[in-house]
């Protein structure tokens, strides 16, 4: 088989025009682009030769229409970049954009790569994947038969999310058990809130705690709310839960993060590779002086880095997080381009900083100003359990209810004892831990109060 030759520079035109075309970009800066073009440009010819030697010798032409192969050229050129930058057709975009908005169609699972493979930060509540008791941690090794290895965000968003009523098959790695695990699970339209009803409530008398899962558009608003619902029963510290919170919109993690910090303190900056600063400062009123906690772990990402950095810098509160982690360290800033035919292209853009100035990008990620004594296994039977976000009455220093005496049945005479795995007494040592720091600084505060 013979290789093309060179094709006439009029074909590389239209390749170029046809590229910078489904970028968005218009015919008149195409121009002027090729007026000034290098050998570096020139090297794009290469794409020219290919593209001939696929549609003129390739086993399946079905697959080489010019427009699968320049998406293809595309998704392998942004996938060069990082992890989070991802180039989206039609279908990828649409339902990137129903995330972002609380609905769309899929498993409900909020994930990352971490360590090349994929990794679930949180199973959304009430879902496919929650009811199927996919949990938090658990690595999906193969999708449909293939393995996730170095896997993309884009190839992941392409397999786990379609049409309800379709299945998807993954097998999972889960720590502490010895084989893989198995599930085929059935799509559905996944609606949700950042901030699920019974994850909004008084621990005791004076400490809330909200759970925030997600920064999609109406979460600070959510967030607000729930503040407000809570300080009405008294609050007067917060635990902000941003566990296995893998981000969201920018613009939402400035405006929760908002709700606690005086008008005029930085929240965040940014810098583009031409060194530009762009800086986010509070605007709004903080909704109370009250004592906050906020709880992170090494899933929390990206906007919850954003959040905990700003309350850690600005010294509005203290981070608690498990002994030996840090949070994931995602410090870069995605700007998302909408671009011809409905396609969409989400480009890194930008590093971020905490107020103080500092960066977390390369997984260095956020210390915790407090550590908790817990282990990998001890997380682990919380999160089975299903036990996050739970203490029992005693931690909190309340009695437990009353249960109606209970009449015993001859048949429930003669059956065998039950089997217990020691659930009852689970509870979540990292929320209690925080509860301690909330609760020891309200003490504080009241000797201070009476001294004056």
């Amino acid at each position: 088989m013979s290789a093309p030759g060179n094709k006439p520079f009029v074909l590389l035109f239209a390749l170029l025009l046809l590229i910078f075309l489904s970028l968005g970009i218009g015919v008149q800066r195409s121009v002027l682009a090729l007026d000034d073009i290098d050998e570096e440009l020139k090297q794009l010819e290469i794409i020219i030769d290919i593209m001939g030697m696929i549609q003129k010798d390739y086993v399946n032409p079905e697959k080489t229409k010019t427009q699968d192969l320049i998406n293809g050229a595309i998704h392998g050129m942004v996938s060069k970049l990082d992890r989070y930058s991802v180039y989206m057709e039609k279908d990828e975009a649409k339902e990137f954009n129903d995330q972002t908005q609380g609905s769309f169609g899929g498993l409900g699972i909020q994930f990352d790569i971490v360590d090349g493979w994929l990794t679930v930060i949180a199973p959304l509540p009430g879902t496919p994947a929650d009811k199927a008791g996919v949990m938090s941690g658990d690595r999906i090794v193969e999708i449909e038969g293939e393995n996730t290895r170095n896997i993309n965000i884009d190839q992941v968003t392409k397999k786990l999310k379609g049409e309800p009523g379709t299945t998807v098959h993954i097998v999972i790695a889960r720590r502490g058990e010895s084989k893989l695990i198995e599930k085929t699970i059935t799509r559905e339209i996944i609606n949700t809130n950042a901030v699920e009803k019974e994850e909004k409530r008084m621990l005791d008398g004076s400490i809330g705690y909200i759970r925030l899962r997600d920064f999609t558009r109406d979460a600070a608003e959510e967030v607000e709310s729930a503040i407000q619902e809570l300080r009405l029963q008294g609050m007067k510290g917060l635990i902000f839960d941003l566990r296995y919170n893998g981000g969201g919109l920018l613009n939402v993690a400035v405006k929760t993060s908002d709700l606690f910090i005086e008008p005029g303190k930085v929240i965040m900056s940014h810098k583009d590779n031409r060194g530009v600063e762009t800086k986010y400062y509070a605007e709004k009123k903080p909704l109370g002086d009250f004592l906050l906690a906020i709880l992170v772990n090494e899933y929390s990402a990206s906007a919850s880095e954003i959040v905990a950095g700003c309350i850690q810098d600005q010294k509005r509160g203290v981070i608690v997080g498990p002994i030996g982690h840090k949070t994931l360290g995602k410090g870069s800033v995605q700007t998302l381009y909408d671009l011809k035919q409905g396609a969409s292209l989400k480009l890194t853009t930008a590093k971020y900083y905490t107020p103080s100035g500092r960066s977390i990008e390369d997984d260095q990620g956020l210390t915790p100003d407090v550590f908790v004594q817990i282990t990998d296994n001890q997380r682990d039977a919380v999160r089975k359990a299903g036990k996050i976000g739970y203490l029992t009455p005693e931690l909190v220093g309340q009695k437990p209810k009353e249960e109606a005496p209970h009449k015993v049945s001859v048949e429930e005479a003669f059956q065998p004892p039950k089997e217990t795995n020691g659930e009852e007494s689970i509870y979540d040592i990292e929320l209690y831990t925080a509860y301690q720091c909330l609760k020891g600084a309200e003490v504080l505060l009241s000797l201070g109060a009476a001294q004056n």
